[in-house]
């Protein structure tokens, strides 16, 4: 599935269910297992990544002035407390797109994910975020976007080149 199909899959999703739906507490839609998983290949998580990070681009294009520190903060936040975000937070919006998400697997009885997985996913993005720093306070929120467009480069040098262009 293309990256664009799956940012509008999780809105979907999300649009499927009613508020009361998205504010039931984590613990009810996971298996309660917390350990934390070590994170291969992000394939697997693909569409708990792209509910986060397309609730993210979708924030920032509504409110332009947010940063990565603003992202990362949502994301810390959500480890110490999955459930309880102020509302209209980016951290409300990402854990309402999860929790959709979460429902809409239940509901088509595919993968069940571990409270641990979900937590590993957010600790993985915050890696991320750091990761792509940039001067202008925006690096990762730049590198989401490329995401989402299917503008990733793909080789060393185009690598190289992003990083030079928007993160140096």
């Amino acid at each position: 599935m293309k990256n664009k199909q799956k940012r509008r899959k999780a809105k979907e999703d999300l649009d499927d269910f009613t508020e009361e739906d998205v504010t039931v507490p984590l613990h009810t839609l996971v298996i309660d297992k917390r350990t934390a998983v070590k994170i291969r290949n992000m394939a697997d998580y693909s569409d708990v990544f792209a509910a986060i990070e397309g609730t993210v681009l979708a924030f920032w294009q509504e409110e332009t002035r947010i940063h990565d520190r603003d992202v990362l903060s949502a994301y810390t936040s959500l480890l110490r407390d999955f459930d309880h975000q102020p509302e209209g937070s980016l951290a409300s919006e990402i854990a309402k797109c999860v929790k959709a998400i979460l429902l809409s697997k239940k509901q088509e009885t595919q993968k069940d994910y571990t409270y641990g997985e979900i937590t590993s996913c957010l600790s993985m993005l915050i890696t991320i975020a750091k990761d792509h720093r940039s001067p202008d306070g925006i690096g990762y929120l730049k590198w989401v976007k490329t995401f989402f467009e299917g503008d990733m480069p793909m080789d060393r040098n185009t690598i190289i080149e992003y990083m030079f262009k928007n993160e140096m």
